[in-house]
């Protein structure tokens, strides 16, 4: 019955801590100095934690601070409460608590100097998520409405402004603004007491839940193998896919719009070329409003969603085939083809990929635990990987012919363009 209760009752085995960082100068790829573009596993490679803040049980918050941004923290160098602290957790005794514990782990691990005991500062059974466990009790995933929902004043309203302003390779330092420096340190006190406010708030989640947490950060950590090769040459091609999609966009709306993101000027051009057919008409309607005199209802809102132009496009093959299109509805018609194929999102994972790899040529980090409020779904972060597709082409086992046929197709675009 161990794994049927919490890991301890006792506030003083876990530590509550928060970290901020900045991305390091000269970095081969730009982008690995930016989480949102590299994800925590390349970043953490690639920055420096510039602030710990930390608070055991219900004990004071403590701050542990890089005044200077050429250096790093180094852990041997650590208040000593935090160090002792750290050793009951790799002993399984004590756990650190995290809000994204993937994120502060990883820059934890890679953006500070590492205790000379052990190769990792933090291994994954010595960190605990707070967002885990609050999603578990249906709270919101970001730590300001977690709080907010709990009783808690919530996150400082500056923050963003302050990560913006500190974390960037070249941007503001504690010399150069040393007001925003000072309350960038209140902003990390406040995310922990928010943080400790909403662990304490919530349900503790069961030792087997932990374990399974735990389970789930080991195959984030090992991540996805990656062809670089592949998806590089793949990004090049949807590139030059996605600059055809708009010239024809072009062509066929005879010069009214230019991209096949234009969402709601697509759906207005589409509805002026089929409002003499009112079945096609409705198709495109999303919502319907009594107009102002009340004589009726109109059209409040269009869309272009991919089973409206499905149905479009099925509703204006059946009257091509039964009287023949003119040239307005043709046009209408190429369009919603070019719309259908020609909008979707997949093809620019490839080079969203590309600076996510890590040295081992994997991607880390793409499953959330807990992901679905109540439910203990999984979900996926980054690529989404839940929604890559899992066909493929027939040629898997005849690699060079594949190649050699992607390299005629990617010429003969060039020569097209």
């Amino acid at each position: 019955m161990e794994r049927m209760t919490p890991l301890s009752v006792d506030p003083d085995d876990f530590c509550f801590a928060d970290t901020e960082t900045r991305g390091l100068p000269g970095l081969e790829d730009p982008r690995w100095g930016d989480v949102t573009q590299c994800g925590a596993v390349r970043y953490g490679t690639s920055c420096r934690v510039v602030i710990f803040r930390y608070a055991i049980g219900n004990g004071p918050i403590q701050r542990w601070d890089l005044e200077d941004f050429n250096g790093f923290l180094d852990w041997d160098t650590a208040p000593d409460d935090l160090r002792e602290f750290r050793l009951r957790a790799l002993k399984g005794d004590a756990w650190f608590v995290f809000y994204n514990s993937f994120f502060d782990r990883n820059v934890v691990n890679g953006g500070m100097n590492q205790p000379s005991d052990t190769l990792l500062a933090l291994p994954v059974r010595s960190t605990l998520d707070a967002m885990a466990q609050a999603v578990a009790s249906n709270l919101p995933t970001k730590l300001d409405g977690a709080a907010k929902a709990v009783g808690h004043k919530g996150k400082l309203d500056q923050g963003k402004a302050l990560i913006q302003l500190f974390a960037p390779a070249g941007g503001g330092t504690p010399e150069t603004h040393p007001d925003e420096w000072e309350m960038y340190k209140i902003y990390a006190d406040d995310d922990v007491d928010a943080l400790r406010a909403v662990y304490f708030a919530t349900r503790p989640l069961w030792r087997w839940e932990w374990e399974e947490f735990w389970t789930s950060e080991t195959i984030n950590d090992r991540g996805l193998p990656i062809d670089r090769h592949f998806i590089t040459r793949a990004a090049a091609l949807a590139d030059t896919y996605a600059s055809q999609v708009n010239d024809l966009i072009v062509k066929h709306t005879h010069d009214a719009c230019w991209s096949v993101n234009q969402h709601v000027a697509l759906a207005h051009w589409v509805a002026d070329g089929v409002e003499h057919l009112p079945e096609a008409s409705d198709i495109l309607v999303k919502k319907y409003v009594e107009d102002e005199a009340g004589d009726g209802l109109i059209a409040a809102s269009l869309s272009l969603s991919r089973d409206r132009v499905e149905k479009l496009i099925v509703f204006l093959e059946r009257l091509d085939a039964e009287r023949g299109l003119t040239d307005e509805e043709f046009d209408v018609l190429q369009l919603l083809e070019v719309r259908l194929y020609g909008a979707s999102a997949t093809p620019k994972k490839f080079a969203k990929a590309i600076p996510m790899l890590d040295e081992r040529g994997r991607i880390g980090g793409q499953y959330t635990f807990n992901g679905a409020q109540q439910t203990g779904r999984y979900s996926s972060r980054g690529l989404q990987v839940h929604n890559l597709t899992r066909a493929f082409v027939g040629m898997e086992d005849r690699a060079p012919e594949r190649e050699a046929a992607a390299i005629e197709f990617i010429c003969e675009l060039e020569i097209l363009t």
